[in-house]
């Protein structure tokens, strides 16, 4: 039995629905349905940065530009100490805006009151945050970001199971003026995301993002301090123990695209059944199910890794 084969064995005692590893564009382990598009929940925030790119390069979106200065607004008004938070501040999760998102409430329904922490001061992993980059997103550039998905991406990377029609805008209007942007991707296509980002944002011979975008944002912007594991890019997530230059996805229930420099890419998809999809787009808690835990996942890594780097 090969050392990858003891990997795939691992993933059946687990509710995985596909893994995904490329090791500088090749295909090294290929296990479960990893061609089926499956609701991506927040790993859909990263991507998202990654569409910022061109936008950001050409100056159509200023990283200095304030909610103010946009008129971004929200149900009930934003404080006038919120509308100073920048759009840099938003990717960074670090807004100081603790209005209500119009999906379900994560690590956030803990946020501190409204008005109190300042723009920029306090690193809180907030929904409200991520889905007024979509809005903002729509409002500079006059694109949808579903659009900007298909001709930006999924185009010139030649997804092969991307269906525009499974994109889908989920929230609650009454809650909040902006809904979240939910992809519905498939692992080999998350793969070919995560290869043309460790090539510097060319695929193909083309510059698909911009190479300066792809190396700040997935920079330390927020070093979260001692006693973590994460610290925090333009919302990309990035592992200190796999060094430097890594990035990582997360997306809840056990969703996972992984970045490590030159080019090992490791995707790890959970199917999530629309019904649960559904109740956290309207706020309610969904039944459990299982998934698999970033611990659970850093496992698969580092077998993955001792596998490849012996």
């Amino acid at each position: 039995m090969t050392a990858l084969q003891q990997v795939a064995d691992t993933l059946e005692a687990l509710p995985t629905t596909a893994f995904l590893v490329l090791d500088r564009g090749r295909v090294v382990l290929d296990h479960g349905a990893t061609t089926a598009p499956g609701h991506l929940a927040s790993a859909r925030k990263s991507i998202l940065s990654v569409l910022y790119g061109p936008a950001v390069a050409d100056g159509t979106i200023r990283l200095g530009a304030t909610l103010g200065e946009l008129g971004i607004d929200d149900t009930g008004g934003l404080l006038p100490q919120e509308r100073r938070a920048t759009v840099r501040d938003l990717l960074t999760s670090s807004s100081g805006v603790y209005h209500p998102s119009a999906t379900v409430a994560g690590p956030e329904q803990d946020a501190p009151a409204r008005g109190t922490q300042p723009p920029g001061a306090l690193f809180l992993y907030n929904n409200w945050d991520f889905n007024t980059l979509g809005t903002i997103f729509e409002q500079c550039t006059g694109r949808s970001v579903f659009d900007a998905l298909a001709d930006d991406l999924a185009a010139p990377l030649g997804f092969e199971d991307f269906d525009p029609g499974r994109q889908r805008l989920l929230g609650r209007p009454d809650v909040s003026e902006h809904l979240a942007h939910h992809f519905s991707l498939s692992a080999r296509d998350l793969g070919r995301l995560g290869a043309m980002l460790l090539q510097g944002g060319r695929w193909d011979g083309r510059q698909v993002v911009p190479a300066p975008w792809v190396a700040e944002s997935t920079s330390v912007q927020v070093d979260r301090g001692a006693g973590v594991q994460l610290d925090y890019g333009y919302s990309w997530w990035l592992p200190r123990f796999l060094g430097r230059g890594s990035f990582l996805a997360i997306g809840n229930f056990g969703q996972y695209l992984l970045c490590v420099p030159p080019g090992l890419v490791i995707v790890h998809l959970r199917a999530v059944p629309d019904d649960i999809v559904l109740a956290r787009s309207q706020g309610t808690q969904p039944p459990q199910i299982d998934s698999v835990s970033p611990q659970q996942f850093m496992k698969l890594v580092r077998a993955v890794q001792a596998t490849l780097r012996p």
